[in-house]
């Protein structure tokens, strides 16, 4: 197998593929075989520590602690160099930063705000769906 393609994967697609499955977890399955590689930050991991323990979500401590070990292990934490304020919601800024940093051409979510503004430079944004059906996996 080539080189892994690298993406920065958004909380909520990390979210939505250990509870709810589909495309999402489409995902994440390739990352496990090595097709692709996520690219991170300390900002955009810190946010899914949190994330995972929000109540509403239900997951157990196990599955929490399940979800943090394996972002990381299929991971690469970029150190970001160069901010940016372009997304609508400035919390979304750090995945743009974080593709800036790392190469990557995608950011694959399913935020709204991000989804809105389709490509940065060089970089697609676009829901697991879309990645899927483009890259034809």
């Amino acid at each position: 197998m080539g080189k892994a393609e690298k993406v920065v994967i958004d909380t909520n697609v990390f979210i939505s593929a250990f509870g709810w499955g589909g495309n999402p977890l489409r995902i994440i399955e390739l990352l496990e075989r090595g097709v692709l590689r996520n690219c991170t930050s300390e900002d955009i991991a810190r946010e899914l520590f949190i994330a995972v323990s929000y109540p509403k979500l239900g997951f157990s401590q196990v599955l929490q602690t399940e979800i943090l070990e394996f972002v990381l292990a299929y991971s690469d934490i970029h150190e970001i160099n160069k901010l940016v304020e372009i997304v609508s919601d400035p919390e979304d800024n750090k995945f743009i930063e974080c593709a800036l940093a790392s190469g990557a051409e995608f950011i694959i979510t399913g935020d709204k705000s991000l989804l809105s503004m389709k490509r940065y430079k060089n970089i697609r944004i676009v829901t697991p769906e879309e990645f899927l059906r483009e890259r034809k996996f």
